[in-house]
């Protein structure tokens, strides 16, 4: 015989602010540490060159040595710390976008889990470490609830950073391919043709294949901040047990 019982998921007050203040204090965060660490780049570069060309100066026999030859190495030893330093800026910058989405991600699957789980609720869904393992069952579980996340005004802005953050993780692969076709100018071009630099590469992450430029941080957190802005206090739906 089947039995019909009813789900409810609350969101209260509390837990939509704490959920939302994450985002607020990752955008501060975000923008103490870029101004921080990163703001002048290219100045730094040019005061490590200083730095270089003082050192140099007075280390060689220039009776000896040609000057030409110094002159080079420090102009490419200084290349290829603006380099690094400009490739740990992109890496800190994709590593906080690969975070947020992550923390994003367990938030709607802890917030449903436990709201279905507590001890009032007529269901259990089992182990948590069971449940919930990627955002095709999350969404399934939000739909059990009459609620399809794929319709909420931020969707389309959140299911781009999670295609980037994979891309950014993982290398070619699905993920990529779906972003290159809604986004492809995210993605850099290789020196030569129309193949994207990625491939030319083979990483995502040694070497700087995405426009930072047009991959702003507070586009994504806002989106994530008015996902939870949006999301209903009261969600009800009623479940059949066969």
């Amino acid at each position: 015989m089947s039995e019909q019982v009813q789900l409810n998921v609350w969101l209260d007050k509390y837990k939509r602010e704490k959920y939302i203040s994450i985002y607020k204090t990752l955008q501060t965060k975000y923008d103490t540490a870029m101004n921080t660490l990163f703001s002048d780049i290219e100045g730094r570069a040019n005061e490590y060159k200083e730095r270089l060309t003082d050192k140099y100066g007075t280390m060689y026999n220039y009776e000896v040595v040609d000057p030409g030859d110094v002159f080079e190495m420090i102009e490419s030893d200084a290349y290829d710390f603006y380099q690094a330093e400009k490739l740990m800026e992109y890496n800190f910058h994709f590593s906080l976008l690969t975070t947020m989405y992550q923390m994003f991600e367990q938030q709607l699957r802890s917030f449903v889990y436990s709201e279905l789980n507590h001890s009032w609720s007529p269901v259990r869904t089992g182990e948590f470490s069971k449940f919930g393992f990627n955002m095709g069952e999350l969404k399934e579980c939000y739909k059990l609830l009459n609620y399809d996340l794929t319709t909420t005004s931020p969707w389309g802005t959140i299911e781009i950073l999670a295609d980037l953050v994979n891309t950014y993780k993982h290398g070619d692969g699905r993920s990529a391919k779906r972003l290159y076709k809604k986004k492809p100018e995210l993605f850099l071009k290789a020196y030569y043709g129309e193949e994207r630099l990625m491939d030319q590469e083979l990483t995502t992450n040694s070497e700087i294949v995405f426009d930072m430029e047009k991959i702003g941080f507070d586009s994504y957190a806002n989106a994530i901040i008015s996902f939870w802005e949006e999301f209903p206090e009261h969600l009800t739906s009623t479940y059949t047990f066969d």
